[in-house]
């Protein structure tokens, strides 16, 4: 069977076709990838804002000592005693207390009126429950605890003991936190970002965040930006974003510029000065820039919670980041696909033309 001209013609034409074909489907696949990593990024920030925000708060232990069941006292003086060590304490909203049986019998931990001494004596006096709080019976060596929310002054009793009284005063927690951006010693900082240069004068370095008050338990996000001395932002910089509080390291991610710019987050536990360095710019170890501010205590929640939510957005982060390609290998196949169109194309013509496909 012979082949006709037009046969042998439309042979390379459509083979030409089908290679096209593939690029357009490398293509695809590539966008498809970059869409999955942004997406997977995108559940994570919605996973990490849904999370609960626990009331609890700074942990206070009050002991119920030996023998506060079965008490020797001297009813004519009726002196008030140590039933619960310390009987009186004062904290502030949102902290917790905790106590702990070291007596031989079951106590409980009663908001209300206890019947002082006078129970002793007189069985009849139970004292007056509020109904604030109530343990209910814990034994030897068991403990309870109790978040105080709101401020007063609470008094408290054993209904099994009514003698046994102690006194917890909540006092509110005022804090001045500022609406605009401080160095860490509070200090306003009038406007970010904040530049400096490298010690070696090479590279300027650039950073704001938001927001412009840090605090516990809510992200903040790091914006890094880079300028050479033409005033041009480098693409593909290496370097280190480095978090650092009381002197130990919170952070240190090895990453890039994307034509000079770059995005961190971090959810702080604690509150205070920070430092934020900038290290190994450009893969060269005595390039680096130094920043700071102040992380101040979260109103809206506990030291305790703002603790938990660190600890469950870096979990939620490594989670994540498992799932994730870097920024720097998605650009090096944006490139690889720009420079391998044209080079595949005209490697496709030079074949046909010399009639190899």
């Amino acid at each position: 069977m012979s082949i006709s001209c037009e046969d042998k013609t439309t042979l390379p034409a459509t083979r030409l076709s089908i290679t096209a074909l593939q690029l357009i489907i490398s293509i695809a696949i590539c966008l498809l990838l970059f869409s999955l990593v942004h997406s997977f990024s995108l559940l994570h920030n919605i996973h990490y804002n849904n999370l609960a925000y626990a009331i609890t708060g700074k942990h206070y232990t009050i002991t119920i000592p030996k023998g506060s069941a079965n008490p020797e006292v001297d009813i004519t003086k009726l002196g008030p005693k140590q039933w619960y060590l310390p009987r009186e304490l004062l904290i502030g909203a949102n902290d917790t207390v905790t106590w702990i049986n070291q007596d031989t019998e079951a106590h409980t931990v009663t908001s209300g009126a206890g019947a002082g001494m006078e129970s002793l004596v007189n069985v009849n006096k139970k004292g007056t429950p509020t109904g604030d709080f109530n343990s209910g019976l814990f034994k030897s060596g068991q403990s309870w605890t109790h978040t105080f929310t709101k401020p007063g002054v609470y008094n408290y009793f054993c209904t099994i003991h009514p003698w046994m009284e102690g006194v917890i005063s909540v006092k509110a927690q005022v804090q001045n936190i500022p609406n605009y951006p401080v160095t860490d010693n509070g200090k306003r900082i009038d406007k970010l970002p904040v530049y400096t240069f490298t010690p070696d004068g090479k590279m300027e370095v650039g950073l704001s965040w938001d927001p412009k008050a840090l605090l516990t338990g809510k992200e903040t996000t790091f914006f890094v930006s880079f300028f050479d001395r033409a005033n041009n932002k480098p693409n593909l910089l290496a370097f280190d974003f480095v978090l650092l509080q009381n002197g130990k390291q919170l952070k240190r991610v090895p990453t890039s510029a994307q034509i000079g710019m770059n995005v961190q987050n971090y959810v702080f536990a604690n509150s205070g000065p920070i430092n934020i360095r900038i290290e190994n710019v450009g893969g060269i170890e005595t390039a680096f820039a130094a920043f700071n501010t102040t992380v101040y205590n979260n109103p809206s929640i506990s030291s305790s919670s703002a603790s938990q939510l660190a600890s469950q957005y870096e979990k939620s982060n490594r989670q994540s980041s498992s799932f994730q390609i870097s920024l720097v290998i998605l650009v090096y196949v944006v490139y690889a696909i720009i420079i391998g169109i044209p080079a595949a194309v005209a490697g496709t013509y030079i074949l046909y033309r010399k009639g190899i496909i």
